[in-house]
């Protein structure tokens, strides 16, 4: 009689080949065999046709629940390549819109034997707003200063002046203007234009045309000029009390010259005649009657982009007694 051992050890190549073969076959009917599956955190996209409105917020839920069915294989596959649902929306009727899901929507590959058999929530929840666009004034900021021998002529100038802003109405409502980034004229070295980008800090989800506006700087060479017979006047405002008027005073000099300094054809063209020396002075600061003191002055009248000074530091105000009155 054979030993029990012979008979386990006879022909055991063929017996491991048979078993492996009958496991590849129980592998393959499970394989293909049918099979049900739930995916959760399936994202929701949006696609928007209307060229006339924006999403705003949404979908709500951003995620949601595929219930698949087909060969356990392929769901596997499924569940590797993140399937998501694309909701396509060719017209809107209403600023928010609530749409029903539909199984079609599902983008899982191609995946022979899957089927979507249900979405949870069936329903999505999406908020447009209507597309608007309006042209805002291209607003120029500068900081620092220009080298010396350099003064702007005029003001800095975009071009061109005004950027579309394009997006949610909403959005736009709060908008006077689209601001530039600054430009720091410490590193300007003469006239000419220079490439600036719109600052789109606060301004996601807006579209802006052009990105980009020309800043123009005239720049003209600094010169100095000397101002004479410039009056000496008491401040405008300050002296009513209701019933005082501006005191009798002595002011010596009576008229002093001025340093004025700026791009050439502004300082050409300036009317000297508009220039006053103002005494820094207030009521309670006047000196008693018949005695004086020395006050600062200020040169006022300067137009805008103009700079310059009194050539003396102080005037002598001598209080001559209480005015008079119509």
């Amino acid at each position: 009689m054979a030993s029990l051992t012979g008979v386990l050890t006879r022909n055991w190549s063929l017996k491991l080949s048979a078993f492996a073969v009958a496991l590849l076959l129980w592998f393959a009917v499970r394989a293909e065999a049918p099979s049900r599956q739930e995916l959760f955190g399936i994202p929701v996209e949006v696609v928007l046709a209307d060229p006339g409105w924006v999403v705003v917020d949404g979908p709500t839920p951003a995620t949601v629940i595929l219930r698949m069915a087909g060969p356990s294989r392929e769901l596997l596959g499924v569940t590797a390549d993140r399937p998501a649902v694309v909701v396509p929306i060719d017209e809107v009727t209403a600023a928010d819109t609530t749409v029903p899901l539909q199984n079609a929507w599902v983008r899982y590959g191609d995946r022979p034997g899957v089927v979507v058999e249900g979405i949870e929530p069936s329903a999505v929840t999406v908020a447009l707003e209507p597309l608007e666009g309006r042209i805002l004034p291209a607003a120029v900021r500068v900081r620092g200063e220009l080298p010396l021998q350099w003064a702007l002529a005029a003001p800095p100038q975009a071009f061109p002046e005004g950027v579309r802003v394009s997006g949610p109405a909403g959005r736009l409502a709060g908008l006077d203007s689209a601001r530039l980034l600054p430009v720091d004229l410490a590193g300007v070295n003469g006239p000419g234009r220079i490439p600036v980008a719109v600052d789109t800090a606060g301004l996601g989800g807006l579209v802006i045309r052009p990105a980009a506006v020309e800043l123009e700087l005239p720049v003209e060479e600094r010169v100095e000029r000397v101002v004479s017979g410039i009056p000496v006047v008491l401040p405008p405002e300050g002296w009513d009390d209701g019933d005082a008027f501006p005191p009798r005073v002595e002011l010596r000099p009576a008229s002093a010259s001025a340093i004025v300094r700026g791009a050439r054809s502004v300082v050409d063209r300036t009317d000297p005649t508009l220039f006053s020396l103002v005494v820094r002075i207030t009521p309670g600061e006047l000196p008693p009657p018949g005695s004086e003191a020395e006050f600062p002055i200020a040169l006022a009248g300067l137009p805008p982009l103009l700079g310059g000074e009194a050539d003396r530091p102080v005037v002598t105000l001598r209080n001559l007694g209480a005015g008079s009155g119509p």
